[in-house]
């Protein structure tokens, strides 16, 4: 796949492949852990003076581990402030007089399948014309 975004495994650096072919300086190295393949960029290849990692080497494996747990941070903390300006938007919707309740039901109407929708309106039209509420 042409253009395929990558990040080092140590460092978090961003990369762009291409093809299968990493980034030039770029090495391939395997999960001492998982065996996961894991791309290692140019500056912590010289940085490591061409070490590998191996099983064993538990100074490879908790630095993997503590960078796999600073991403997971780093999204962790994104996440966070996207559902704080998702918060804004609502609140900005409800200052113009939109109702928030609605506006959710409408998002989620939208993200089902048309299929699945169309079932769901079918059934619900069902159950009021059953109850009396057509």
């Amino acid at each position: 796949m042409t253009g395929a975004r990558i990040s080092c495994a140590k460092c978090d650096a961003p990369g762009l492949m291409d093809g299968d072919l990493l980034p030039a300086g770029w090495e391939r190295h395997t999960s001492a852990m998982t065996k996961a393949a894991l791309a290692v960029c140019a500056e912590c290849v010289e940085t490591a003076q061409g070490a590998t990692i191996r099983a064993g080497d538990t100074s490879a494996t908790d630095d993997q581990l503590r960078l796999f747990i600073e991403r997971i941070e780093r999204l962790e903390e994104e996440e966070r402030g996207l559902k704080e300006d998702k918060r804004d938007v609502y609140l900005e919707a409800k200052s113009q007089g939109y109702d928030q309740k609605i506006m959710r039901e409408v998002i989620k109407l939208r993200r089902m399948n048309p299929s699945d929708r169309a079932e769901r309106d079918a059934i619900l039209d069902l159950y009021r014309a059953a109850i009396g509420l057509s």
